[in-house]
């Protein structure tokens, strides 16, 4: 009988093992316990979970100076649209008849083309891809944040004819005569407004105007086109490469 008891250290080593068997039980109860609640009432909270929110990515824009970033002057400017734009002089009517090859913009998924009373909206190809692209990295942007891609922005002037910079003349003192705007390859986008959704917008004007900045740099970095941030007209003065 003597023979059969267990020796102190065997006690302990006895209760040790019975101690891991105990904590692995826990562990695995505990285990199923969370898989339950996934299934359960995890599920209820992923369907309340909005589609345009799939990460919330949000964060502070970097403060950068793009009034100087942005900075492509006429003289820049002009070379490409003499390049890229149309040849010779022409009307309304003729963006309109199908005499040159140009692309009639209008509100469209990724930008609104605003009543136009000085220019008209038609663009060369070239250009017309440029907008459309601007317009998708706009809203990209805006929904890698967490926001709704709906978001759009304005486009407040487009192709002018030699009566339109006439016209414009009269009112605006950064109209010349001759402007990029009479070749087809240059539009302006404004950095004062913007369209929002019905849900999920963002409400800060400041924070739309830097991500638009952000996407214009990125444009202009990747010598897609030339930019110039027009302080009294309040837009984007942009020019297709």
């Amino acid at each position: 009988m003597e023979q059969n008891k267990l020796t102190p250290k065997q006690k302990a080593k006895a209760i040790f093992h019975l101690a891991v068997i105990a904590l692995f039980g826990v562990a695995m109860i505990v285990c199923l316990c969370q898989a339950i609640s996934c299934e359960g009432g995890g599920r209820g909270k992923k369907e309340k979970e909005d589609v345009y929110h799939p990460k919330n990515k949000d964060h502070k824009e970097p403060t950068r100076s793009y009034s100087k970033l942005l900075n492509d002057l006429q003289e820049k400017q002009i070379v490409a649209a003499e390049k890229n734009g149309i040849k010779g002089k022409f009307t309304r009517e003729d963006l309109a008849s199908g005499k040159f090859d140009v692309v009639h913009v209008k509100t469209c998924n990724h930008y609104v083309v605003e009543h136009l009373t000085h220019s008209s909206p038609y663009l060369v190809p070239k250009a017309a891809t440029l907008l459309d692209d601007l317009g998708k990295a706009f809203q990209d942007s805006i929904y890698n944040r967490g926001y709704n891609r709906k978001h759009r922005f304005i486009v407040t002037s487009v192709t002018r004819t030699q009566e339109d910079v006439k016209k414009l003349a009269q009112t605006n003192v950064n109209a010349t005569e001759n402007s990029c705007h009479c070749y087809g390859t240059t539009f302006d986008i404004s950095y004062a407004r913007f369209e929002r959704p019905a849900t999920h917008a963002i409400e800060d004007n400041d924070k739309l105007y830097d991500i638009l900045m952000q996407v214009a740099l990125d444009f202009r970095t990747k010598k897609r086109c030339y930019v110039k941030w027009e302080r009294k007209q309040k837009c984007l003065h942009i020019t297709v490469r």
